[in-house]
């Protein structure tokens, strides 16, 4: 049974493929009942967070300004595409004390110089989101409605001409996620063996596909009426698979955001991951619209700081 449900953004969703409105006005806002440390008692130390850049707006809108005003302690951001961060960080190009990603695999490449652990803790799903002025805006809202079946999404973007927008499948499991998905669209709507190729063109050609671009640039492209339609975050599935730059083979797998302190925790660090997962966090997380998962520690969990485990067992 196909159902919706709202999420944010003004978004619309299946359990297949989301349909979501896209330059809607974004509001940023926070709260909480939690009283910030007073100003003689004010902790010193950054969370310096590097990020899935589908976390942006959370983060720097929402989750870091409430961080700060309850646990005291400065946040700064660095929203990435999860591959990539995962990349800079191995490299040393960049030195967050907290990192958080799309999945695991992107944390366990870290293991052991820089991290033992990654907790899983959210859930989002794959979308496709278009922006209402295009040419085909009537015909996604006829199907956002309900009014249209589904299926009837993926003809309208093999049209020529149709502009669509993806991220980089190599570094992003967006980009991975949004293949998998048509892939998977194509046996369930029935549709032609050749849709994922008149869709996506050579899908893993990022090199010179005109589709893909940067995660953090890919929302604004969209709202500006550059594209259609483009992939969008909202959680996922299994039976589909793609093999990557290096001969390295992907499958589907539930889109989980997962978190670890990079290096040895120190107090800001061990504070945001800790409130992440404490009930005010969380709470957070679910009104901008993420699926909650129940905190899973992956690697050594002699390695997670007590703060961190006390907020996981509760």
């Amino acid at each position: 049974m196909l159902n919706h449900r709202s999420v944010t953004r003004a978004a619309r969703a299946w359990p297949l493929v989301a349909v979501a409105t896209a330059g809607l006005v974004l509001t940023a806002c926070s709260s909480s009942s939690t009283s910030p440390p007073s100003s003689g008692s004010q902790p010193k130390g950054t969370a310096n967070v590097a990020y899935a850049a589908s976390l942006e707006y959370l983060n720097e809108k929402v989750f870091g300004p409430a961080f700060h005003t309850v646990k005291g302690y400065e946040y700064t951001g660095r929203a990435g595409e999860s591959g990539t961060l995962q990349m800079e960080i191995s490299a040393k190009e960049i030195s967050p004390n907290v990192f958080q990603a799309v999945g695991g695999d992107n944390v366990t490449p870290l293991f052991p110089k820089f991290t033992k652990w990654y907790v899983q803790y959210a859930g989002t799903q794959i979308a496709v989101a278009y922006n209402p002025g295009s040419k085909y805006g009537p015909q996604f809202a006829a199907i956002a409605s309900g009014t249209k079946p589904i299926c009837d999404l993926f003809p309208i973007m093999e049209k020529q001409g149709f502009l669509l927008g993806r991220t980089d499948p190599n570094t992003d499991p967006q980009g991975r996620s949004f293949i998998y998905m048509i892939e998977l669209a194509q046996n369930y709507c029935h549709l032609p063996a050749d849709t994922v190729t008149k869709i996506l063109g050579s899908p893993l050609n990022s090199a010179s596909s005109p589709q893909v671009f940067a995660e953090t640039s890919l929302l604004a492209h969209l709202q500006a009426g550059q594209l259609d339609a483009s992939s969008a975050y909202l959680s996922q599935y299994h039976n589909a698979s793609i093999t990557i730059t290096g001969n390295v083979t992907k499958h589907g797998s539930p889109l989980a955001y997962v978190m670890t302190i990079i290096g040895k925790p120190a107090s800001a660090s061990t504070a945001f991951v800790a409130y992440a997962l404490s009930p005010a966090g969380r709470a957070l997380y679910q009104r901008e619209g993420y699926n909650l998962l129940p905190p899973t520690i992956t690697g050594d969990a002699s390695a997670v700081p007590a703060a961190v485990k006390a907020e996981i067992t509760g």
